[in-house]
């Protein structure tokens, strides 16, 4: 009996296993399905029924390079092929065959030889290094940057032993009471220059929402296409990278005044909240001042590990340069200012009033200042032209007497006498004695100078009882001079020019502290037009009021004293 004739067939599928069966007979005798799969063979039947067109499909779709993974659209029409060819009335064939075709999917493992992967640690990656930076820039309020030269592991670990041991010393401020301990989150970390600086860019220009809207915005299929799935604004995404790379960079910004600092070797020391506490004992430790200041080094005594070689060695190779608070950019001596914030934030408030008050108490002395230095130049000057005094002077003076408000009131003469007055009567009237003085002072002469004749029609002035004055002028003269001769400088020319006149220097002095006063005030309303004119006014009508008292009182040498500086000018004339 003939032997039927068999054919062969060989499969490729992945590079991963071989096909290898016989062509059915002619009498369609089932002959078995050998499978080889990594050297293991399974033997399996097959169904008497597979149309030759099928077959010369499937060899297309399945042949590939045994060196890259089969396409996902292949690999779907050679699955979908299968499971038409095991489609038979017995279970067995099919399961068998799900079985053996299941190697056409790679495993969870499989690495394609053309993208290796990466050898590199997930955090040293660029990308993951700018996702940390940003994060620690966005949730950070304070670092400090240093520039570090070829510090040895050694050398970075005593630094931080000697920190963290510092640290852990500090109190909790009253402003943090009630919240964890930030010493256990403070830390000195070692930035990729490069990264760090693209992350600070980031955080300080690129706004997600805004690219997002702009985004939307956009009338475009594509970007139209990109919101409805959500468009990419993330720190790593094309719009950031884009943002970046037109980026003009604003010189006033924090970003370009932190650019300079961020060069060469770069670490930081970060805090997780603003501690002016812990930044002053941080920088005692990195960035120590001199002696007796508030970052003085540690002391030996104490800290016996901050003076060890490598500790020593390792700050010696930090340098401050910076920080960054609150968003802000401070130099070293901006970050010496926050640590000795005293009272920690709750210490700012204090300043904050302080600062405040010494603003108002600056511009009263400020103007006080000028009213005070002309007082006292008026003052040297009146005691270095006053008369010499051979007693003390008395005090009552300064006084009217006890036993009337008004000396004038109990007498006063007649500046109009009668025409058949007594000659005599009134020769009496105009001899009568005036009332003593400090520095009694010749009378002068306003008689008629013939003897017996007659008052003139000026004897109401020429009868006054009035003193020898050092300008040579009438007393109520010179003394309503002080009110009339643009006051306060007319004033103060008395003060120095008038020696001998009691009643001339106190209007004087009177004048001269209560105009400039007035002259303050002028200043500080000068604003108004409206309150400088009404000013004007009453200046003048206080002007024409105290010439008048200054006239009318100088029969009696009583004197007119204003509230407070009438009193001020009786002190300092009897000082004199």
């Amino acid at each position: 009996m003939a032997q039927p004739q068999q054919k062969w067939v060989r499969l490729e599928l992945f590079g991963d296993f071989v096909l290898d069966h016989a062509s059915l007979p002619d009498d369609h005798t089932p002959n078995p399905f050998q499978v080889e799969v990594n050297g293991a063979a399974i033997t399996a039947r097959m169904p008497p029924r597979i149309p030759r067109p099928s077959r010369r499909t499937l060899l297309p779709l399945t042949k590939t390079s045994s060196s890259s993974p089969l396409p996902a659209a292949i690999r779907f029409t050679a699955a979908t092929a299968a499971r038409s060819l095991t489609t038979t009335s017995s279970p067995q064939y099919a399961v068998a065959a799900a079985a053996k075709l299941s190697g056409l999917y790679p495993s969870p493992d499989y690495v394609p030889p053309t993208k290796p992967p990466s050898a590199r640690p997930p955090e040293t990656r660029k990308s993951q290094l700018i996702r940390t930076y940003t994060s620690l820039l966005r949730s950070t309020p304070l670092i400090l940057f240093f520039q570090h030269n070829n510090l040895t592991a050694n050398e970075w670990a005593a630094i931080r032993r000697e920190l963290r041991a510092v640290l852990q010393t500090v109190p909790t401020p009253a402003s943090m009471a009630g919240q964890p301990d930030i010493a256990e989150d403070i830390y000195l970390s070692v930035f990729r220059t490069r990264m760090f600086n693209v992350a600070l860019k980031l955080v300080s220009f690129f706004d997600g929402e805004a690219a997002a809207a702009a985004a939307a915005a956009s009338s475009t299929a594509a970007a139209a296409a990109a919101v409805s799935r959500g468009p990419h604004v993330h720190d790593l995404s094309d719009a950031a990278y884009e943002a970046m790379k037109s980026l003009q960079v604003p010189p006033d910004s924090a970003f370009a005044q932190l650019e300079p600092l961020i060069v060469g070797p770069l670490a930081g020391l970060v805090f997780p909240a603003v501690s002016p506490a812990h930044l002053a004992a941080a920088l005692r430790v990195l960035a120590p001042g001199p002696q007796g200041s508030a970052f003085a080094p540690l002391l030996r005594k104490k800290n016996p590990g901050y003076y060890s070689a490598d500790c020593q060695n390792g700050l010696a190779k930090l340098l401050l340069v910076g920080g960054r608070v609150e968003g802000g950019v401070f130099d070293v001596d901006g970050v010496r200012w926050v640590g000795g914030i005293e009272g920690g934030l709750d210490g700012l408030p204090a300043q904050l009033v302080g600062l405040l008050q010494g603003a108002g108490l600056g511009l009263t002395h400020t103007l006080e200042a000028g009213g005070k230095s002309l007082c006292d130049v008026a003052a040297t000057r009146a005691m270095d032209f006053a008369p010499y005094q051979s007693s003390p002077p008395e005090r009552e003076r300064a006084l009217s007497p006890q036993a009337s408000p008004r000396p004038s009131a109990d007498f006063r003469r007649s500046f109009s006498p009668s025409v058949h007055a007594n000659h005599n009567q009134y020769n009496y009237q105009q001899n009568a004695s005036p009332p003593p003085l400090q520095h009694p002072q010749p009378q002068r002469s306003w008689q008629p100078s013939i003897p017996g004749a007659y008052p003139s029609a000026d004897a109401h002035r020429e009868g006054v009882s009035e003193f020898d004055t050092s300008l040579g002028v009438r007393l109520d003269y010179e003394a309503c001079l002080a009110y009339l001769a643009f006051p306060p400088l007319g004033a103060i020319f008395l003060l120095i020019m008038e020696r001998n006149s009691d009643y001339v220097r106190f209007h004087a002095w009177q004048s001269s502290l209560l105009f400039t006063a007035i002259l303050i005030i002028h200043l500080i309303f000068s604003w108004s037009r409206f309150l400088s004119w009404f000013f004007f006014l009453g200046d003048l009508v206080i002007m024409g009021y105290l010439t008048f008292r200054a006239y009318q009182d100088a029969d009696t040498l009583d004197r007119f004293e204003v509230p407070i500086f009438g009193r001020i000018a009786s002190n300092f004339l009897d000082d004199e």
